[in-house]
């Protein structure tokens, strides 16, 4: 074989070598600092510049939680994640480093949710893997935390999670019934017009007023028809008693023509007679008018005497 072919092979050797250097250092960076899988860099990138409120609805849609208002475990679970994004954001970390947080918080709350770890074991992989990342794979490479960092991780999984392991378990694990939110009743309702009304004296003024008083809409109606009826009483008074007025004074015509042929009045003209039978139906219609108006106040007082009997027996 020439130097040239050893060569060569030297060079493709050294090139087979570098790649799986390479390969495996990628491996264990992502053993050691694995990386949130939800969530790409370029969205943590976007979710940076978002408020609070803005970084929940996106988490809503990420996480695939429809009923985190009414559901006790999906609002735990977006209450959990937002929380720990917040507070890398708050913390100035970068992509990369809230990545690792996110990938962090899942794989603690995955060993009680489907795993049901115990909390010593749990604990034990936390710190395996949060121990891990202020180390570096080679010199070139920068570990992904510092020392005070990985404590600052550590005392808010601590302060999130790991203090509250029982409720999670209970959480994920203990069975719950469903609650009743609403229920379905039919009501049958009495119709008035099936039922003779209550008498007005065995209910209170209050009871009355809400429920038998007739509204203000039909007591004008009730009125103007009362007032129709009034006005054609009197206008049928007023016709009736035209017409005897006019009977009469056919009458007395004759009876005055009669009078004056007898008695020799010669001197009366029509006119004399229309105003005296003028003055006679003046008088006529105001004792109708006056004796009308006797007829109301009656009733009038008679109303104001029974209402008045309805609000003393309303008081006691």
């Amino acid at each position: 074989m020439s130097a040239k072919a050893k060569q060569t092979n030297k060079s493709a050797d050294k090139n087979a070598n570098d790649r799986n250097d390479v390969a495996s250092k990628e491996n264990y960076a992502e053993k050691a600092n694995p990386q949130w899988k939800c969530i790409s860099h370029e969205q943590i990138n976007t979710l940076l510049d978002l408020t609070v409120e803005q970084v929940q609805l996106q988490f809503e849609e990420i996480l695939g939680l429809k009923n985190c208002l009414t559901c006790l475990k999906e609002a735990s679970l977006l209450g959990y994640f937002v929380c720990g994004f917040w507070w890398a954001r708050q913390m100035n970390y970068t992509c990369q480093q809230i990545s690792f947080i996110m990938a962090l918080q899942q794989l603690v709350l995955d060993n009680i949710r489907e795993k049901q770890m115990p909390f010593g074991d749990n604990l034990n992989e936390f710190a395996k893997l949060i121990s891990g990342t202020h180390q570096s794979p080679s010199p070139e490479v920068d570990p992904l935390f510092d020392a005070e960092q990985a404590m600052s991780i550590t005392d808010y999984l601590k302060c999130s999670l790991f203090q509250n392991y029982h409720l999670y378990e209970f959480l994920f694990h203990q069975p719950r019934e469903e609650l009743l939110l609403g229920e379905k009743r039919t009501i049958e309702v009495i119709s008035s017009a099936d039922f003779v009304a209550p008498l007005e004296e065995g209910m209170t003024t209050e009871v009355f007023l809400h429920y038998m008083a007739p509204s203000p809409v039909e007591q004008r109606e009730e009125g103007q028809r009362s007032s129709q009826e009034e006005d054609g009483v009197l206008l049928t008074q007023g016709q009736r008693s035209s017409q005897e007025e006019d009977g009469e004074v056919a009458v007395k015509t004759d009876l005055q023509e009669k009078e004056k042929k007898d008695t020799g009045f010669e001197g009366y003209n029509i006119q004399d007679v229309k105003d005296v039978l003028g003055d006679l139906t003046t008088e006529m219609l105001g004792n109708l008018q006056a004796e009308f108006t006797e007829k109301l106040r009656v009733q009038e007082e008679s109303f104001r005497t029974r209402l008045e009997r309805l609000k003393h027996s309303a008081s006691k």
